[in-house]
């Protein structure tokens, strides 16, 4: 790390606890905003506050305790998976201002949440495959140096290689890789592990491991392929995994819709109390264009 790195992450930290102010962010997001458009993600270190990092890790690990007797033994890749919209207890991450008000700084204001899942790999969980997350393909942002779909990752943990850190293809959110033509993500099939020996599940020219620590998080372009390695720890390792999209009053109308109606057929019976953690993300639309069909494949302009 650069000594201009560690002053920025100093900075955040300290934009974190509250002894400098948001105006001070301008200051740290250049080098990250770059490494964003230019490799497909970046790192903010120090984003999360003790308080808030002990609440969400209160909540995640009680969640995971209620669920695991009931859990199946598919899903292997991925490990247990629980849909936030059950936790309102999330908002607090979720509407995190650190990350919201750097995120403006890095060019990406008016990002609205769609939705956030908390994924859990269990000891010997196997690596997660290769895959890119972005849904609106049809969208023509898609095709743009700006993604209509961004990830934000939350670790429980420390990761490293050992405990089953991210990993990311970097420069595949503007490009075209073998990946794209293997399949969709997400299905029960790959995640199920059917075949071990899928391509999904190879080491690829050009990846990069993300160790991680806890309280950081990884900004991700949702059009870049990313996996995971295995959990070879005796101890589970856990993120949150939150999906906004920026600048979305610039999406196109049909794209609005239905993230604005998704976020509401998720969220919308939440309290007023963790409604009011994420109001600045939340994505209102007030159109009347029907909602767009997802679609995971891009077409001939990726090149």
């Amino acid at each position: 790390m650069s000594a201009h790195d560690g002053l920025q992450d100093a900075t955040l930290r300290a934009l974190r606890c509250g002894i400098i102010t948001d105006v001070d962010i301008m200051s740290i997001v250049p080098a990250r905003r770059k490494q964003l458009q230019v490799e497909g993600y970046c790192i903010l270190k120090g984003v999360v506050n003790d308080d808030l990092l002990n609440r969400t890790q209160a909540c995640v690990n009680n969640a995971i305790a209620a669920q695991l007797p009931l859990q199946p033994k598919k899903n292997q890749s991925p490990g247990l998976m629980l849909a936030a919209e059950h936790y309102p207890e999330l908002s607090g991450i979720i509407g995190n201002p650190v990350v919201w008000q750097a995120l403006g700084q890095m060019g990406l204001s008016g990002s609205a949440f769609w939705k956030a899942v908390v994924i859990s790999k269990p000891p010997a969980g196997p690596r997660l495959y290769w895959h890119q997350d972005c849904l609106m393909w049809d969208d023509p942002r898609s095709y743009s140096q700006i993604s209509p779909m961004i990830f934000l990752m939350y670790y429980m943990e420390d990761t490293t290689r050992k405990n089953g850190c991210l990993r990311v293809l970097p420069g595949t959110h503007r490009k075209r890789h073998i990946l794209h033509q293997m399949g969709e993500a997400h299905t029960p099939e790959i995640n199920d592990m059917e075949n071990p020996d899928d391509p999904r599940f190879l080491n690829y020219a050009g990846e990069k491991d993300v160790p991680m620590f806890a309280g950081d998080v990884v900004i991700g372009d949702a059009r870049m392929f990313h996996a995971t390695h295995e959990n070879r720890s005796d101890e589970r390792r856990t993120v949150i995994t939150v999906w906004y999209h920026p600048l979305f009053d610039g999406l196109h109308p049909s794209t609005q819709s239905w993230i604005h109606k998704q976020f509401n057929e998720r969220h919308g019976h939440w309290p007023e109390s963790a409604l009011a953690e994420i109001s600045a993300v939340i994505p209102r639309y007030d159109g009347d264009v029907s909602p767009m069909k997802y679609n995971r494949f891009p077409n001939e302009r990726l090149t």
